[in-house]
């Protein structure tokens, strides 16, 4: 099934236009923030209430947000709520009974079959930037929603144990270094 059949693609605010007061309090949420959300720095999002910003450009934990520039996807944590969603990104809203979120994350970040699609729908492109009506068309299996539920933990098991894996070794760098500067002088 396509994707627009289950999701909503909301694309994010453009700010190099706005020049309302409220935007310039706002803090965007960014690629890096992304990333640490990816990389499991929430907690239990589903723990927590998920309630949308009357703002729909606005940031809700829990919400699935996508990188056109990266053609990554990933879930807002604790820490990224209330950050303004840029055009780079949109929000992709589903019903959370048919569609888990970790899933979502899964299939768009690793599924073979999307990845296919997208370097199918990318090619030519002097800078490879996913745009929403490609996105949209995306082919994308649905699974049962316990056994989209299995993946989608297993997914973000995988990408925290990943990032705490380079966090230790960061650390292991840092400590040795330290050592032999010490060990220097």
């Amino acid at each position: 099934m396509k994707l627009e059949d289950v999701v909503t693609v909301r694309i994010g605010k453009n700010l190099s236009r706005g020049n309302e007061k409220n935007d310039l309090t706002l803090v965007a949420y960014s690629y890096e923030d992304l990333v640490n959300d990816l990389e499991g720095s929430f907690l239990d999002f589903q723990a927590n209430l998920y309630h949308e910003h009357t703002d729909g450009y606005l940031s809700s934990t829990g919400d699935v947000v996508f990188s056109f520039v990266s053609s990554k996807a990933g879930i807002v944590s604790d820490l990224n709520q209330g950050k303004i969603i840029n055009q780079n990104f949109a929000k992709l809203i589903f019903d959370h009974r048919t569609l888990d979120p970790c899933y979502l994350c899964y299939a768009l970040n690793e599924s073979y079959s999307v990845k296919k699609q997208m370097a199918i729908s990318m090619q030519g492109s002097i800078v490879p930037k996913l745009i929403p009506a490609i996105l949209k068309e995306f082919e994308i299996k649905l699974p049962t929603i316990e056994k989209q539920r299995t993946i989608g933990k297993a997914y973000f098991t995988l990408k925290k144990h990943h990032a705490l894996v380079k966090k230790q070794a960061e650390l292991e760098e840092r400590l040795y270094l330290e050592i032999l500067n010490q060990l220097d002088q």
